[in-house]
């Protein structure tokens, strides 16, 4: 059975896989726009991330605090600030309440209720319309098994997650001691 468009929004706004792993990307329809950004991802019930960006640098998050990496060894650290993740891939589409397209007074984008969802492949995808210009029309489409955000096209950029796994393997678990162990806070 196919929710209804408020029925996904609050769907989407209690989401929460529980384990995750995968890979995201955000990539630009122009040529001179700027370039995307890919990589992979490890998200652990309770707030830790492991996220891995392919042009360099891993950022490590747990409910206390964050770390970035570079590739050179250098590193940075920063105190919690509200146990909210980024508003971005990959965390706003494992998190989609964390997403900008829920209609919400700061979000940029909302579900269009006016047009139908389709339903196809263990996918919904809706409608978005753009809040400060509604000429501006995307789609959201979701997985129905993990209630994540797999795509959103927002016409100049198309931002996609792709889960390769939703139970932890052995290497993922030595990944949430090593979070625990390096992100300090402050």
């Amino acid at each position: 059975m196919i929710p209804n468009h408020q029925q996904l929004i609050g769907l989407l706004a209690r989401a929460d896989p529980g384990f995750a792993a995968g890979d995201f990307a955000t990539t630009y329809r122009s040529a001179s726009g700027p370039e995307g950004e890919t990589g992979s991802f490890r998200y652990f019930p309770g707030g830790f991330w492991e996220v891995t960006n392919d042009s360099g640098g891993r950022y490590l998050k747990a409910p206390w605090g964050m770390r970035f990496e570079q590739d050179s060894g250098y590193f940075e650290e920063a105190p919690d600030r509200g146990g909210q993740p980024p508003r971005f891939p990959p965390w706003s589409l494992v998190l989609p309440r964390y997403s900008t397209f829920l209609g919400r007074e700061d979000d940029d984008w909302q579900i269009d209720a006016s047009r139908p969802l389709v339903e196809e492949s263990g996918t919904l995808t809706a409608a978005l319309t753009n809040l400060e210009d509604p000429r501006f029309t995307g789609t959201l489409t979701v997985s129905v098994h993990t209630n994540t955000i797999t795509s959103a096209d927002l016409g100049h950029m198309v931002q996609t997650l792709a889960i390769v796994r939703t139970e932890p393997d052995d290497e993922d678990l030595a990944a949430l001691e090593n979070i625990k162990a390096s992100v300090r806070g402050r």
